[in-house]
């Protein structure tokens, strides 16, 4: 999957919020998301009390827009050595791992994968 881009949860709350990040989002381009930033993005939206209908219609372009990657073995075994060497929370190593292993960049503006191979944090 060159050039492939797996879209953090960051990515999609500041677009459901801030209208940001739409060369991205509505590019028409088959985004990757982990199964992980489903929990995430509906998470604060439901913390932020955005209505139901809201939230089902968010996650409905989400999975419209997006291949969803599960977690597997191989990305939790390995999620492992990267959330060591790289002092990383569990989830965020889960994530920047299923990015790795389908060969795509992570888009991000989460700091905490700043430096990272692959990881591009956004402003």
């Amino acid at each position: 999957m060159a050039d492939s881009k797996l879209i953090d949860s960051s990515i999609w709350i500041d677009y459901f919020f801030n209208g940001k990040h739409s060369e991205f989002i509505d590019s028409g381009e088959l985004l990757l998301l982990s199964s992980l930033s489903i929990f995430e993005i509906k998470n604060k939206l439901k913390k932020s009390k955005v209505d139901d209908f809201k939230i089902e219609r968010s996650l409905e372009l989400i999975k419209k827009r997006s291949l969803i990657i599960e977690v597997n073995l191989e990305i939790a075994e390995k999620a492992v050595e990267f959330s060591m060497k790289n002092n990383l929370s569990i989830v965020d190593s889960l994530i920047y791992t299923s990015a790795i292993l389908n060969q795509a960049k992570l888009l991000t503006l989460d700091n905490d994968f700043r430096g990272l191979k692959d990881a591009i944090v956004l402003s």
